[in-house]
């Protein structure tokens, strides 16, 4: 794959991730309670990861990158099964972390050289 396109990949997943993570600051202003919280800490996080991802551009920084929202969505699976007002939320976060995780690791692909 040209470098070019490999670069408007990577843009087009962390530029993705940054709008989650606007989404989730633009909710948290309408939620109340933990669910508020848990979307102003995600949405942060999400901008954050977005902006370092991006910079570093490098297949270590989306490997890490599919790491933290692997965890991010093992940590949810307790709320989805114990917390059933927090329910609705958990259970976006987990197919939020499984999306991102699964795009992250498909720009690094098998890391074989071609």
């Amino acid at each position: 794959m040209s470098r070019g396109r490999e670069r408007d990949r990577t843009a087009v997943v962390e530029v993705l991730r940054a709008a989650i993570g606007v989404a989730h600051l633009v909710g948290a202003q309408r939620a109340s309670g933990r669910v508020a919280v848990f979307g102003r800490v995600l949405g942060v996080r999400q901008l954050v990861q977005a902006g370092l991802v991006a910079r570093a551009a490098t297949p270590e920084a989306h490997t890490l990158s599919a790491a933290v929202d692997a965890a991010h969505g093992l940590s949810m699976v307790p709320l989805l099964a114990l917390d059933r007002r927090s329910r609705p939320f958990a259970a976006r976060q987990v197919w939020i972390a499984l999306l991102l995780t699964v795009l992250e690791i498909g720009l690094v692909g098998t890391g074989r050289r071609r």
